[in-house]
């Protein structure tokens, strides 16, 4: 019989929160464990009402069943989803600077907020006390809402605050990545508080995030205390930009996110990458209302400005992307699906194709693998191995034994590593 404390045990917990945001008593906290957020749960305050695995992704998640719940029919496109249309856009006005690609989500909730549509958005900001920890928190004004614009690359326990928008009249947008919304869809089906008051699910897409050391670890290469951070960015200053540090002695650095001397290549080579991510088949957040992502596309990057490739999932998302398009708040202009897939082609290939591979091969070598319905094609080719592989190794290399040797890798040497995992995308 599953648990919360079985589930984080055994590693499947996902570190979304929900948990700790639909506990009737509060039992539960998200704490700092290993790097990551994992759930803290106080037995003397538990009346083990079940809600919090009720509304666990980590352990299980039917599609199928979700699927019929909020879109009434399976999806036809297996690698995106169910969705209305497909869209390139951005934000009309300051708030494109602000964000990580073209704006859209937040400058979508402030719009939503200024016309009466909601009363508050769940989003998450880095605390200003604790500059390397992520915050989530209900946004009520405009300042708020463009204050947690922004990638957060760490782990962020997004759902901890659903027990406020339980408690609180009104109606809220939430934005999170697919275990966040995963964790809201099934909260919701436990919860008719939820249902009632959660008006708007924006999906970001999401191939993995990294753990807690993996920015100490950034910071640590370029000579950066963590004690000495007072404010840090991971996107931002253009596009795809750089992640920006800033100094309690008042100096600056940064690190660009992509080229020869970037971080990226780091995450994306899988270092520091939580074990729980690469067992998760939803790359393009399939079951949010509205789902966003960066528009990697050859022919948007030589404008060093953000877009945003948009699929719309519901009506109510549709009508929304309309009247703020309509209003001058945003501008889209409809691709074809293909668009979105030639954007998002490697994280597709390993989250969706892969699957099967990642599950058997984890599940091999002593692993927890969640259930996920409908159940994953079990084939596994020999490229699939080998990217698994790829992945599980640079996990594994991440870890606090091998970390002092990665520690003088030079960037260079970790994009030249990055081409590899391009190399073996391609197969």
């Amino acid at each position: 019989m599953y648990t919360i404390k079985r589930i984080a045990d055994f590693g499947l917990c996902t570190g979304c929160g929900t948990c700790a945001g639909v506990c009737p008593s509060e039992a539960i906290e998200m704490e700092r464990c290993r790097g990551l957020l994992l759930p803290k749960l106080h037995e003397e305050k538990c009346n083990k009402c079940g809600l919090c695995v009720k509304s666990c992704p980590g352990h299980r998640v039917s599609f199928e069943e979700l699927n019929n719940g909020i879109f009434k029919k399976q999806p036809r496109d297996t690698s995106l989803g169910n969705y209305l249309r497909c869209y390139i856009g951005h934000s009309n006005n300051e708030v494109r600077n602000h964000a990580s690609s073209g704006g859209i989500a937040p400058r979508l909730l402030i719009f939503a907020l200024e016309q009466g549509i909601i009363d508050g958005a769940l989003v998450v900001r880095m605390k200003k006390d604790r500059p390397l920890e992520t915050e989530p928190f209900v946004a009520r004004t405009k300042e708020e809402i463009i204050s947690a614009t922004r990638s957060k690359y760490c782990p962020v326990s997004m759902n901890e605050v659903l027990h406020q928008i339980i408690r609180e009249s009104g109606r809220f947008a939430v934005v999170g990545l697919p275990c966040h919304i995963h964790g809201i869809r099934k909260a919701e089906r436990v919860s008719k508080i939820l249902q009632e008051r959660i008006a708007l699910r924006i999906g970001l897409f999401c191939s993995r995030t990294a753990d807690f050391l993996g920015t100490e670890f950034l910071l640590e290469k370029v000579g950066v205390r963590k004690e000495q951070v007072i404010e840090l960015n991971y996107r931002g200053k253009g596009w795809p930009g750089s992640m920006s540090i800033r100094l309690r002695d008042g100096s600056n650095s940064s690190i660009p996110c992509r080229g020869w001397n970037s971080y990226w290549p780091v995450f994306s080579s899988f270092f520091f990458t939580p074990m729980r991510c690469i067992m998760c088949p939803d790359h393009t957040n399939e079951l949010a209302d509205i789902s966003l992502g960066d528009a990697w596309l050859p022919e948007l990057k030589r404008w060093g400005l953000g877009e945003s490739i948009i699929l719309t999932r519901t009506d109510a998302a549709e009508n929304l992307l309309a009247l703020a398009n309509s209003a001058g708040a945003i501008s889209i202009r409809p691709v074809e699906p293909e668009k979105i897939k030639q954007s998002q082609a490697e994280p597709l290939k390993f989250k969706k194709n892969d699957l099967g591979a990642r599950l058997s091969t984890l599940k091999s070598v002593g692993k927890e693998i969640p259930i996920f319905s409908p159940t994953p094609n079990s084939s596994i080719s020999f490229a699939a191995f080998l990217r698994t592989l790829f992945a599980y190794f640079n996990i594994n290399a991440s870890s606090k034994r091998l970390r002092s040797l990665l520690i003088h890798v030079p960037f260079p040497l970790f994009r030249l590593y990055y081409g590899l995992r391009k190399f073996l995308s391609l197969i």
